[in-house]
């Protein structure tokens, strides 16, 4: 038995090959932070298939713009940005008068996740259709106040010498929406900003004649296809980078994108809930009563999910047990808010396979030391 004096508020159950050995207040409803990615990535796996990449099209009409439509491709990193540029000049792309950036694939009541304080932590960025960098920059402020890209790979933006200028000396990765932009009321987002000023900038680099007018809008029927890129990463890819990372913004991209594709565009935060509530039902018997989700990250504090249902989770995780980071010489999600501390995940011990879920909503984080524990029964166990 784990010993009960570490847990003050909190369950587990523990399972060997599939037959519960132990639990403890395992139908109770506990905050699961960043365990709750789990089912996340689970129902986007089976919705959208491991192999899906998402797309990011590129057309140019008569005169010379340039319309980018995005569908939310968490992975739309400055590499992928200066490969597009490059192939969008051997495409024949030689001048651009201006930038449409069409993110009307996410129609978000708030692009922000429930639970987000939009601070100018990266954790807390907004969701988008169309956005570069998992939304956020990385930069450098020297002492002097010269400001320098926090990435080799990424150029220095007007919007992030803009932000630079805010920030105290030292190396940041920041939140990009949540910086007061000076000047008149913004009617480009500073997620669409960024994406045109870094894909202007590389193709300024590729040789591309291209003024850095931006707007907001769709693609017109006078348009005509140029480039439709595919992300480099599969959503098996980007599960295996949203658990090591623990990401949110990958996470509740890939929530969105899945409610999307079951329910039909636009993706919206209502979509993606009834998705993973219903996936959960139907697909691992997870009754109503022991999930309630309101985002797929683990940012919001009204995720609620019992320890029978994680193992259930678990379960049906198996397979994909492998994209789990190892932690302790265990393959595991944590979980982690102020006063919440959660791990879920797998020991491997010979011929046995313990699965186990621990929720603990406790001001005291004793769960590596039930961790502990736990690994040192399974040792001494035949």
């Amino acid at each position: 038995m784990l010993p009960k004096e570490n847990i003050r508020n909190g369950g587990y159950i523990i399972s060997n090959n599939g037959n519960i050995v132990e639990e403890f207040r395992s139908d109770d409803l506990f905050v699961p932070a960043s365990t709750i990615k789990l089912l996340t990535a689970l129902t986007a796996l089976d919705i959208l298939g491991e192999d899906f990449r998402f797309t990011t099209s590129f057309f140019v009409d008569s005169q010379q713009v340039l319309y980018i439509r995005g569908s939310g491709d968490p992975a739309l990193t400055s590499e992928a940005l200066a490969q597009i540029a490059r192939e969008l000049k051997k495409r024949g792309l030689l001048t651009v008068s201006a930038y449409v950036l069409d993110d009307s694939a996410f129609q978000l009541s708030h692009a922000l996740p429930t639970g987000s304080a939009n601070s100018s932590n990266p954790y807390d960025v907004p969701n988008s259709a169309l956005a570069a960098n998992f939304n956020s920059l990385a930069i450098t402020k020297r002492k002097d106040g010269t400001l320098l890209s926090g990435e080799e790979q990424t150029p220095l933006t007007p919007l992030a010498t803009t932000i630079g200028t805010k920030l105290p000396p030292g190396n940041h990765r920041v939140n990009i929406g949540s910086f007061h932009l000076p000047g008149k009321p913004e009617t480009v987002s500073p997620t669409l900003r960024y994406t045109a000023e870094l894909l202007h900038t590389f193709l300024v680099h590729e040789g591309v004649d291209s003024s850095l007018k931006i707007s907001a809008g769709t693609i017109q029927n006078n348009s005509t296809p140029l480039y439709h890129y595919q992300s480099h990463l599969t959503v098996n890819d980007m599960v295996e980078s949203c658990m090591k990372f623990s990401n949110n913004y990958i996470a509740n991209q890939l929530a969105l994108t899945a409610g999307a594709r079951y329910y039909g565009y636009p993706a919206t935060w209502d979509k993606a809930r009834r998705l993973l509530k219903q996936y959960a039902l139907t697909e691992l018997n997870i009754s109503e009563q022991d999930l309630s989700i309101e985002e797929g990250s683990g940012l919001s504090r009204n995720n609620r999910i019992t320890p029978a249902a994680m193992l259930k989770v678990l379960n049906a995780f198996a397979p994909y047990r492998q994209l789990l980071p190892e932690k302790h010489g265990v393959l595991l999600k944590s979980g982690t808010l102020n006063a919440v501390y959660c791990y879920a995940g797998y020991i491997q011990h010979g011929e046995q396979t313990i699965t186990f879920a621990l929720l603990l909503n406790q001001p005291v984080n004793t769960r590596d030391s039930l961790l502990e524990y736990l690994k040192k029964s399974v040792r001494l166990s035949p």
